[in-house]
């Protein structure tokens, strides 16, 4: 073989092999600086102050690293607490949570408190709406015209003016939207508190 080409051949090899192991060196490094975006500071103020600039930004934090960081052991514990909460609440660890805890150090508490107590509010609303729906099945209102006859399916007959189903379950006067109707024994929802055949007087 020329020696030439040989020497070419041994040229191109070893360019190929630096141009591969420059790839890694940048890629990893890419993975550090990714990683570790709090790594050239000492303080959480300056960090929030590159996020926000936009010179760091990653979401996807590792926390182990982080939490180990001077950055987070310099912070106030009320801030260190939030970006724990925010940690354990999330699927992962983001940039955007450090600035919100920094913030508001009680930022995620009362979100989350909050999006609770609206749940909460939205469970009541939904069993008072069962309740009505509850009630609206079992208490059907006769015709005006037709007061007097309680002769619907499943009429309770001790209240003859008014429709109240027989398999309804215990009501009370604020559970039906009837006033001044005529009561017979034996009652079985109460509605003649004072015994003078007249229910739920108004």
């Amino acid at each position: 073989m020329d020696m030439r080409v040989f020497i070419n051949i041994f040229f191109l090899l070893i360019m190929i092999t630096s141009i591969g192991f420059s790839g890694i060196l940048v890629a990893n490094s890419q993975v550090y600086a990714t990683q570790a975006i709090w790594r050239d500071y000492k303080n959480m103020k300056d960090l929030i102050k590159a996020i926000k600039n936009g010179d760091k930004d990653d979401d996807n934090m590792d926390w182990d690293k982080f939490k180990n960081s001077a950055v987070y052991k310099n912070e106030d514990k009320n801030v260190r607490d939030c970006i724990d909460f925010a940690n354990k609440v999330g699927e992962k660890l983001g940039d955007y949570e450090v600035v919100r805890c920094f913030k508001n150090a009680n930022y995620f508490s009362e979100k989350y408190s909050s999006d609770k107590g609206n749940q909460n509010q939205s469970d009541v609303k939904q069993q008072q709406d069962d309740k009505q729906i509850q009630n609206q099945s079992d208490v059907s209102q006769t015709n005006p015209e037709s007061q007097g006859d309680n002769s619907g399916n499943n009429c309770d007959s001790s209240y003859p003016d008014v429709c109240i189903t027989t398999n309804s379950a215990k009501l009370t006067c604020l559970d039906i939207p009837y006033r001044n109707f005529k009561v017979l024994a034996p009652d079985p929802h109460e509605f003649d508190s004072d015994g003078d055949s007249i229910g739920c007087e108004s």
